[in-house]
């Protein structure tokens, strides 16, 4: 239609005097029309978020940090600000309920109420940190997932593990495999859904960091794992008090993320938090410290980068 008007606008500019200030509307639409498409172009080609460039303003400064792997990321741009080891086949501990609970965040439905069996609950050693579900009692997904991730919770992983799919505890192991692949985590693979000891449950710093990214974009994660205590209940009414396991959540701007321990895989801990008002994931595997480690990642970034 614009095409029309402009042409017809033309034709009557070549006429002389024959409509005043002819040739002002035309050039007036022209520039409108450019207008218009610049924007449009402008629009499509805009990043959906804009976050500052983190830049060095310290390269002096000596991190002291002795897990086997670590990383600093940027959560913002993306930029690694520290690495070791990122690319390191590392056995997880309960880092590896992040898989389990996005596959429950993905494919389940959180007010679904499904019932504690004895079967799962046998699975689970005795040492094991646990939310202490009772055999019978019947709780939704939703308690589940706080159970697992604030409490970190065994019992409740084997039992979204067992109820999750039709076909039960092993076909969730291989959706667990299946979407790592899917996500690109090449260096990752699982065989239970809790973090036991297993030469078979591995991942690296570097596909941690796309996982727990990718989980914290999801605002029930978010608020789950930021919570340091909380008591919920199950459908008939029997009360789980939850305490969470990072001793570093609520200080020093710390929003999460998840903590993880065994004997062979050692303290590991991802943690979220803010540096001069941004906000940076830190990994930490394999150490003896996992959150004096962790204070030392971020303090190190506070130091030697702005944004």
């Amino acid at each position: 239609m614009k095409t029309l008007i402009i042409a017809a606008l033309i034709f009557l500019d070549l006429i002389p005097h024959s409509i005043p200030y002819v040739s002002d509307i035309r050039k007036g639409l022209e520039n409108k029309v450019r207008v218009e498409t610049h924007q449009v172009t402008d629009k499509t080609n805009k990043p959906p978020n804009f976050s500052p460039l983190p830049y060095q303003n310290n390269k002096y400064y000596t991190l002291t940090a002795n897990a086997k792997a670590y990383m600093a990321i940027d959560m913002g741009t993306g930029e690694t600000l520290l690495q070791k080891n990122q690319g390191q086949k590392l056995e997880i501990a309960s880092l590896t309920k992040l898989m389990t609970a996005r596959l429950l965040l993905q494919d389940g439905d959180l007010n679904k109420t499904v019932m504690v069996k004895a079967r799962d609950l046998n699975k689970v050693p005795a040492e094991e940190a646990r939310m202490w579900l009772a055999v019978g009692d019947k709780v939704t997904y939703n308690t589940l997932l706080h159970g697992l991730l604030i409490n970190s919770g065994a019992d409740a992983a084997v039992t979204i593990a067992d109820n999750l799919y039709p076909g039960g505890y092993s076909e969730f192991i291989a959706k667990m495999n299946n979407e790592a692949q899917s996500m690109k985590l090449d260096s990752t693979h699982y065989d239970n859904p809790v973090g036991w000891d297993s030469t078979q449950n591995y991942s690296t710093a570097q596909d941690l960091e796309i996982l727990a990214r990718t989980l914290l974009q999801n605002g029930t994660f978010n608020k789950v794992v930021g919570t340091k205590s909380e008591t919920v209940y199950s459908e008939n009414g029997r009360p789980y008090n939850l305490q969470n396991t990072n001793e570093l959540l609520g200080i020093d701007n710390i929003f999460g993320v998840k903590t993880g321990f065994t004997n062979s895989a050692g303290e590991c801990l991802i943690t979220a938090g803010k540096v001069k008002g941004q906000d940076v994931l830190t990994i930490v595997l394999d150490t003896g410290d996992r959150f004096g480690q962790t204070k030392n990642l971020l303090s190190w970034a506070d130091l030697v980068y702005n944004w």
